[in-house]
């Protein structure tokens, strides 16, 4: 079973030891982080709201390439300064 996060709309699994026939708790989206109080009955959902807005998690790969791009700005504008 799947709940569609509020924050990033992406659809996040409920973890399979919880009762999905009746549970009202807190799940943790995995794309974004964001903490969602969940109500299901019978196995749908009836409630989904944001406890706590997450953070979206960070390509390594685009944050090296931001960093090189970072790198070679800060170059240009040194070698610009009088």
């Amino acid at each position: 079973m799947k709940v569609e996060c509020l924050v990033c709309l992406k659809e996040t699994a409920i973890p399979k030891n919880l009762d999905i026939l009746n549970y009202d708790g807190q799940i943790t989206c995995r794309e974004c982080g964001s903490l969602l109080q969940v109500k299901l009955v019978k196995s749908k959902v009836q409630q989904c709201k944001l406890v706590r807005e997450g953070h979206p998690k960070v390509d390594p790969a685009k944050l090296l390439e931001a960093l090189r791009e970072a790198k070679e700005v800060e170059k240009s504008w040194l070698a610009k300064k009088p």
